[in-house]
């Protein structure tokens, strides 16, 4: 993928592991309604993001998708810092966008402000190695008076950390039970399904009650995708990578995905393609996807010998 989940950092898509995170440099300019943050990757290239303090949660389901829902329908999360909720939220953008180094360094700078910010530890552990329990740890260690939703994902954090997957399905149930029409909640149990615990039938169903939920949510599609990728049912795959395009035809991640569903499919000048096409859209993120056309094309050539 650039699957996600990795959902990305640097690399293209998700493909069911996390890259490495690299460290950029972060710059925070101003407290009051606005901030700029930079980022420098590793080719030196800046990306500097503004945002917008009191409009900005609704802003981000605005690009996640369920533009049509108001935010009393999303799920809250508890801090005392208003520029760490942005930042927090600037990370829930970017994991959507499959900008992964970017993601983890927002929770990241989050924490900073907030040490006792619960939900942006929950996701630097998600962004991490399963093996890293540090930020787990400090999830654990958070003071602040968390709601019954919070409440919930903690609990599946712990059942996560002890490796009981049952009950990690369980309390995530019972958070999407509670913000049924927010993204986000939905997005916490199907990647756990399909990245940590390789569950693809139940991550499908997990998808589809997403998508019966929040039908304009991209996300769900892509994963929705390789989870059937994985089952080999090409088909269910390829209309699900296909709608994904169509909610996101501006972003360079739904033509990496394809390019993943061609070559599983054989069809490799169309992913050569596809890879390409990722490409001219991110070249940073996806930088390495010109390698991946020539060996789409190499194969090609192959079948044609």
């Amino acid at each position: 993928m650039a699957e996600v989940c990795a959902f990305a950092m640097p690399v293209s898509g998700f493909n069911g592991s996390f890259p490495a995170i690299y460290q950029p440099d972060l710059t925070i300019v101003g407290k009051s309604t606005t901030f700029e943050l930079d980022v420098r990757l590793e080719n030196f290239e800046i990306m500097r993001l503004r945002i917008l303090t009191p409009v900005l949660a609704f802003s981000i389901l605005l690009i996640s998708g369920c533009a049509e829902e108001k935010p009393a329908k999303v799920m809250p999360v508890t801090t005392d810092s208003e520029l760490a909720l942005e930042l927090y939220e600037t990370g829930i953008m970017a994991f959507d966008q499959i900008k992964w180094s970017l993601s983890w360094h927002s929770f990241y700078s989050a924490v900073e402000l907030d040490p006792d910010f619960f939900m942006a530890y929950f996701w630097m552990y998600y962004l991490s190695s399963k093996e890293s329990k540090e930020a787990a740890e400090k999830a654990f260690q958070t003071e602040a008076q968390l709601n019954p939703a919070e409440k919930q994902v903690k609990l599946a954090l712990k059942y996560l950390m002890d490796g009981q997957e049952e009950k990690v399905v369980e309390h995530l149930q019972n958070v999407i039970d509670m913000y049924p029409s927010d993204p986000q909640t939905h997005k916490i149990l199907y990647l756990l399904q399909q990245m940590y615990f390789h569950d693809y039938e139940g991550a499908i169903s997990s998808l589809k009650r997403a998508i019966r939920e929040c039908p304009d949510f991209p996300l769900a599609y892509n994963q929705l995708g390789y989870a059937y990728k994985e089952l080999e049912d090409y088909e269910n795959a390829e209309d699900a990578l296909d709608n994904y395009i169509r909610l996101a035809p501006d972003q360079a991640n739904p033509y990496d995905s394809k390019g993943d569903y061609f070559m599983a499919t054989e069809q490799y000048e169309e992913a050569a393609d596809s890879y390409l096409k990722a490409y001219e859209i991110d070249s940073v993120v996806f930088r390495n996807n010109k390698k991946k056309a020539k060996k789409a094309r190499m194969l090609l050539e192959k079948t044609l010998l």
